[in-house]
C-alpha cells in the first residue's frame, strides 16, 4: 500500500472518532471538523504549556491537553454523547484562558488570551446549533467583563514579555478561524443549493425551475405548436405478475434509463411515467420547430431499441401514440407539484397509443402533416378513437 493511501487511512481513523450508525452526511462533516480541531490542538497546547515560565500556567495547560485527549477517549466510547462532551471541552477550554488572563494580569497584559474562548463560540456554532452558540457567546463575553476587571481585584503573578506580539496573534488567530468557519458555511450553503437546484430540476424543466425560483406564484401558459408522446409497455400486467417487487421496480427502472437518455440526447421534455407508461413532449416549455420530427425520432429509437434484444431476460414491446397540437402546459400542487399538459392534443395523444397495434407507432393526421416529407408512414385508415369518433390514422415505420 502506498504510503499516502496509509497516511489518508490513519488520518481517517483519527477522525472516525464520534462516529455511529445513521450519522448524516451533514453530522459527520461537522463532528470532523471539531474532531481534527481537537487532535491539531493537543501539540500546541502542550508546548505552550511546557514553555510557559510559570507553575500555574504550566497546570493549566496540561489541564486544556488531558481535557482535549480525554475527550476524544470517551467520543470513540460513547459517540452518542458528542454534545456533552464537546461543551464540557468548551467549558475547560474557557476556564483555563479565563485562569491564564488573570495571571498574567488581565485582558491586555495577557495577550488577549481570553480571545481564544471565541473557539467554543464557533466549535458550538458548527458541530452543535445556534442556540448553543448564543450561550457560550454569554459565557465568552462574561469571560472578557471577567479578564477586564481583574488586575482591580487580583495581582497578576506573571508577565509576559511581549503581550503585544502576543495580542495580534491571538487576532489573527481567531480571524483565521471566524474566516475558516465563515468559508464552511458558504461551501455547505453552496453545496445545499446546487442539490436544491438538481432535485428541482429533475422534477421539472430547467427553464420552468428559474421561473418558480423567481416567482412562486401560478406557472400556466398555452402552447400553440407541441408534440406529445405516450409509450406503453404491451402485456406488462401478465409480465408484471410473476415478478417479485425488486424485479418490477429494476424491469422499469432500465427501461425507463434508456428512454430517458433518448429523451435527452433529443433535447425533448419527460412530463412523467405512470406505471409502465411514458409521457414526453417536445416544444415545451420552450417553442420548437421541429416538435413533431424530434418526437417522431424518439419513437423509433424506442421501437428498434427494445426490439434488438431483452431487459432483465424479458422481451419488451411498446404500443405508442403520438399527437401535435396545441396544449395547456404549467404546474400543480403546492408539495409535491408537478409539471403536466392538458388539452385535447394530449388525450389524443393517449388514444392513440391505448387503441394502437403492439410494437407499432400509431400518430394522428396533424403529426403526419408535419412529418410526412422525412418519415414513411404507412395508413392505418380511420379508426373509432373514445371520445372523439372516427379518425384517420397513420403508422410511423421510418425514416426516409
Amino acid at each position: 500500500m502506498p504510503p499516502t493511501s496509509r497516511l489518508r487511512r490513519f488520518v481517517d481513523y483519527l477522525l472516525s472518532f464520534g462516529s455511529y450508525e445513521g450519522e448524516s452526511p451533514d453530522q459527520k462533516g461537522r463532528r470532523r471538523i471539531i474532531v481534527g480541531a481537537l487532535w491539531v490542538s493537543i501539540l500546541p497546547i502542550a508546548l505552550a504549556a511546557v514553555l510557559s515560565s510559570g507553575t500555574w500556567l504550566v497546570v493549566a495547560g496540561a489541564i486544556q491537553t488531558s481535557a482535549h485527549f480525554a475527550a476524544l477517549i470517551l467520543l470513540r466510547l460513547m459517540p452518542h454523547r458528542f454534545a456533552v462532551i464537546i461543551n464540557l471541552v468548551f467549558a475547560v477550554d474557557i476556564a483555563s484562558d479565563v485562569g491564564d488572563s488573570i495571571l498574567l494580569g488581565g485582558l491586555f497584559d495577557s495577550g488577549l488570551a481570553v480571545v481564544w474562548s471565541l473557539i467554543g463560540v464557533l466549535g458550538s456554532l458548527v458541530a452543535l446549533s445556534i442556540r448553543a452558540a448564543v450561550v457560550w457567546f454569554g459565557v465568552f463575553v462574561a469571560a472578557v467583563g471577567v479578564t477586564l476587571a481583574a488586575p482591580s481585584i487580583v495581582d497578576p503573578i506573571y508577565e509576559l514579555s511581549d503581550p503585544q506580539t502576543d495580542g495580534a496573534i491571538a487576532i489573527v488567530g481567531m480571524t483565521l478561524l471566524v474566516f475558516a468557519v465563515m468559508a464552511y458555511f458558504v461551501r455547505q450553503r453552496n453545496l445545499f443549493q446546487q442539490q436544491s437546484d438538481t432535485l428541482l430540476n429533475n422534477v421539472l424543466p430547467s427553464e420552468i425551475a428559474e421561473r418558480l425560483k423567481r416567482d412562486s406564484g401560478m406557472i400556466a401558459e398555452q402552447l400553440n405548436s407541441v408534440s406529445v408522446l405516450f409509450a406503453d409497455v404491451v402485456d406488462f400486467t401478465p409480465m408484471s405478475s410473476a415478478m417479485s417487487p425488486t424485479q418490477l421496480v429494476g424491469l422499469l427502472d432500465r427501461v425507463f434509463s434508456d428512454i430517458d437518455g433518448f429523451v435527452e440526447e433529443l433535447g425533448l421534455e419527460k412530463i412523467k411515467t405512470v406505471g409502465d407508461e411514458y409521457m414526453v413532449a417536445a416544444g415545451v416549455p420552450t417553442p420548437r420547430s421541429d416538435h413533431a420530427e424530434v418526437v417522431a425520432e424518439l419513437a423509433l429509437r424506442i421501437r428498434d431499441h427494445f426490439a434488438a434484444g431483452s431487459v432483465n431476460g424479458h422481451r419488451i414491446e411498446f404500443r405508442i401514440g403520438i399527437n401535435s397540437g396545441p396544449v395547456v402546459a404549467g404546474i400543480i400542487g403546492r408539495r409535491k407539484f408537478a409539471y403536466d399538459l392538458w388539452g385535447d392534443v394530449v388525450n389524443t395523444a393517449s388514444r392513440m397509443e391505448s387503441q394502437g397495434v403492439a410494437g407499432e407507432i400509431q400518430i394522428t393526421g396533424s403529426t403526419f402533416g408535419l412529418i410526412s416529407d422525412r418519415f414513411l408512414c404507412k395508413p392505418r385508415g380511420t379508426i373509432d378513437v373514445k371520445g372523439k369518433g372516427e379518425q384517420e390514422t397513420w403508422l410511423l415505420r421510418g425514416r426516409l
